[in-house]
């Protein structure tokens, strides 16, 4: 089937309802393939090309802030204008939360990457007023309808065609809030041509065009007011590319410091069936989390001088009929049992003959555990001997300063071993504690969720 006629018959079967799945298995192509024959037509990546707007209940049900650093919404969220067709739009859950933490009623909100206007909807519903801005006139064009609807209290918008990278529109220190979802490299695309569009670029490309949105988000954003992204990480060969930690380290060296690091879960990772027995099969998790990063620009201090822990953990194993072997990158558990959970699935996943390095140094074990104390320079040193193609896991968190800010140790690790020629990063884990029930105040959340950060020795 030629070119023309194919993209011709795929946007017939969308306007009748078949599935991407069908489409897929009808005309033997993949979802990119999909996408673009959409994007082409349409000008922006939806899912669905014949729906309509239904204005619905103007608020989500029995809503509360969250107060701990995971978040997870089985339901995304389907108030006002709200729908899932934007390809990757954000829950507007996630704005809602963000908007009411950090800011205040009639503050000025940005978001740079406006998509079909999620965080602008939330700003209106919420009373602040909103700058809203996409490279693409389409996607300008659907947020403008999705905000089409009477609202009493809602703030002023202004949406725009413009570039992340140049805010010269804005002045400096002239915003309350940035809360924006950039892409996440070219693993989706939201234009078909633009090649001002960022979520055409590859990893490298990306990454330095982001420093530049980072660059004048700084610039525009007033002291000690805060900036909220939410960044995912990819897939390669089996292995995880880090794109999370490497977009937050634009943000860090363009002046931002950390407020707080949260884990958006994600639940449309299957777990069964195809995925759950090729996730086993090849050894490798389903991404089921992204980073959404709460920067503050301020002159506080982020050095964390960490004198290490005394661990003392108690291993015990669980008969392998009683061990759920974990198929997604989002480990459940709690406070009392998380090492537990973390060391039976990686020996059940990598080896049984491992050794934690904190204790005892086995160069010949086939999976070797490293509790993070901050000897990273002596970890390097001892690693260097052992086995190659032997797993290397490494068990870290964020902690919390004394004035409120967080230092990410998975970040300082991943950093430290970037350019290591003796480890190759394959997966970062999330643990996440159900139970931990500190007290919370107004300011800052609950942190329930540490990282295993799993490496392959190489060399």
């Amino acid at each position: 089937m030629n070119r023309v006629l194919l993209e011709k018959n795929v946007l017939n079967d969308k306007i009748n309802g078949l599935s991407d799945k069908e489409i897929g298995e009808k005309y033997s192509i993949n979802l990119k393939k999909i996408e673009q024959i959409i994007t082409k037509e349409k000008g922006v990546n939806v899912s669905n090309i014949n729906t309509s707007k239904k204005l619905r209940k103007l608020a989500p049900k029995d809503f509360s802030l969250e107060s701990n650093t995971v978040w997870s919404f089985k339901s995304r969220g389907n108030w006002a204008t709200h729908n899932g067709n934007y390809r990757g739009n954000w829950s507007p859950y996630i704005p809602r939360n963000i908007i009411l933490r950090y800011s205040q009623e009639n503050d000025l909100v940005l978001d740079y990457f406006c998509g079909s206007g999620t965080t602008a909807v939330e700003c209106k519903l919420l009373n602040r007023n909103f700058i809203g801005i996409d490279i693409n006139e389409k996607a300008i064009e659907l947020a403008k309808d999705n905000l089409n609807f009477e609202y009493l209290f809602g703030g002023s918008v202004e949406l725009k065609v413009a570039d992340a990278r140049n805010l010269s529109f804005l002045k400096d220190c002239s915003i309350d809030l940035i809360c924006s979802h950039p892409p996440y490299s070219n693993i989706i695309n939201y234009t078909y041509d633009n090649e001002l569009d960022l979520s055409h670029l590859d990893t490298e490309n990306f990454l330095n065009e982001i420093k530049k949105v980072a660059e004048e988000s700084f610039r525009v954003l007033k002291d000690e007011k805060y900036c909220a992204i939410l960044i995912g990480d990819m897939r390669k060969n089996k292995n995880v590319v880090p794109l999370g930690f490497w977009t937050i380290e634009k943000y860090l060296q363009a002046g931002f410091k950390i407020k707080e690091m949260i884990i958006k879960r994600q639940h449309n990772c299957k777990t069964t069936g195809f995925w759950y027995n090729n996730s086993i099969k090849y050894n490798f998790l389903l991404l089921a989390h992204e980073y959404l990063v709460v920067f503050q620009k301020t002159n506080k201090n982020d050095y964390f001088d960490e004198i290490a822990d005394e661990q003392d953990f108690t291993i015990s194993f669980a008969d392998a009929d009683d061990i759920y072997l974990e198929t997604t990158t989002v480990w459940i558990a709690n406070t009392l049992d998380y090492f537990d959970i973390a060391i039976n699935n990686l020996a059940q996943r990598y080896s049984v003959n491992f050794c934690i390095i904190n204790s005892v140094f086995n160069k010949s074990a086939d999976l070797i555990i490293y509790l993070f104390d901050s000897k990273i320079d002596e970890f390097i040193y001892k690693i260097q001997s052992a086995k190659r193609n032997s797993i290397v896991a490494i068990l870290c968190e964020d902690k919390r300063l004394i004035n409120g800010l967080v230092h990410s140790e998975p970040l300082f690790i991943e950093k430290k071993l970037r350019d290591n020629e003796f480890l190759k990063i394959k997966e970062i884990v999330i643990l996440t504690l159900e139970n931990n029930n500190q007290i919370n105040s107004s300011e800052n959340l609950n942190i329930n969720h540490k990282y295993l950060l799993i490496y392959q020795k190489v060399k």
